[in-house]
């Protein structure tokens, strides 16, 4: 024991970590992937295309994190035995996919609005979509934790798992303290990045925006 906590709980935390982490970065590749790929054919000037991505948008705008996680795991559970051919834990998938909503349609703004910079000239402006996606990974970080409402072995479950053992001693709350304080480093790290990847925009690229 560490006082009143678990020898392993310091590990289990951070590979409980890593899946968050795992789980962040999956959903904001795959969702600026998508994210970008929309934004580029709405540029397309196709007056049909453009309105379906749009309206497709506004409902992935509408969409929140536990109801698509619920909704998947739901849908996709029957088929959970399968899925454990291609995925460790599919459940991991089920969040991840659950993110695309939210991550889909922000980089689908960012990404639109970058790509009407550049043509302006407006370098600067436009690669401040850099700095944006950074500090979409802090959000896709924070809903990874619902996983843990799905059985996810995130570090959020690894907590509350802790928390049940130490019952209603004063320790379960310092527990929860420190998982604050943990978390808000975390995130601090996160801006801090973002903002040392804003500083480098604004230090690298000239922002001239061109006539008409």
């Amino acid at each position: 024991m560490i006082g009143p906590f678990s020898n392993d709980l310091p590990l289990r935390i951070a590979e409980g970590l890593l899946v968050n982490f795992q789980i962040a970065i999956s959903a904001l590749v795959i969702g600026l992937l998508s994210g970008g790929l929309l934004a580029y054919l709405s540029n397309l000037r196709n007056p049909v295309v453009k309105w379906g991505i749009e309206s497709s948008i506004s409902i992935l705008r509408a969409t929140p994190v536990f109801i698509a996680m619920f909704f998947l795991a739901g849908v996709l559970r029957p088929h959970y035995t399968g899925l454990e051919a291609y995925f460790t834990d599919p459940k991991i998938m089920f969040v991840a996919l659950a993110c695309l909503p939210y991550i889909t349609s922000y980089a689908y703004d960012q990404v639109s609005e970058a790509l009407s910079q550049w043509r302006r000239g407006a370098h600067r402006a436009a690669m401040l979509l850099i700095p944006n996606m950074a500090r979409s990974f802090q959000v896709l970080v924070s809903a990874s934790c619902f996983g843990a409402a799905i059985g996810v072995n995130e570090a959020m479950s690894v907590v509350l798992s802790e928390a049940e053992l130490l019952g209603d001693s004063a320790w379960r709350f310092v527990l929860y303290a420190l998982t604050v304080l943990m978390f808000f480093g975390l995130m601090q790290t996160v801006v801090a990045s973002s903002r040392m990847l804003h500083r480098f925009v604004i230090a690298r690229f000239s922002d001239v925006p061109q006539a008409g």
